[in-house]
């Protein structure tokens, strides 16, 4: 074989790897993803759902976050997805939830706020949002 065939033979190796790498996309670039904040001190986030996604056993203490890849899809779409948050403090568990919107590539970030009432320990000014 000639130099100038070896020569075109690496050429097109190279030009076909530079392609093949290139067009290759993580999860992230072709997915949602959806971050959770807790800024509920004293709760920590125990779980979340959504249509086609369940998260469970978590412990996101307040001040932390976590994200999490929809590589598998959205079966309800991107807008208006009903989020539920299951968050405790450690002998009680309550639930929230919220609708939020979704695009390809995108991270959608929900958090949950909240204090509890003096005196009340049951009764909590929370929001999800």
């Amino acid at each position: 074989m000639s130099i100038r065939k070896v020569s075109i033979v690496i050429f097109v190796i190279l030009i076909s790897s530079v392609y093949f790498f290139s067009s290759c996309g993580t999860p992230e670039e072709h997915y949602p993803s959806l971050k959770v904040v807790n800024q509920y001190e004293g709760r920590a986030i125990e779980s979340v759902s959504l249509v086609g996604y369940d998260f469970n056993n978590l412990d996101i203490a307040a001040g932390d976050s976590q994200r999490f890849f929809l590589n598998n899809g959205m079966q309800a779409g991107y807008q208006n997805i009903n989020i539920t948050v299951r968050y405790g403090s450690g002998t009680a568990s309550w639930f929230i939830s919220n609708a939020f919107d979704f695009s390809d590539g995108s991270t959608t970030i929900i958090t949950l706020n909240g204090s509890s009432s003096e005196g009340h320990p049951y009764y909590n000014n929370t929001c999800l949002e």
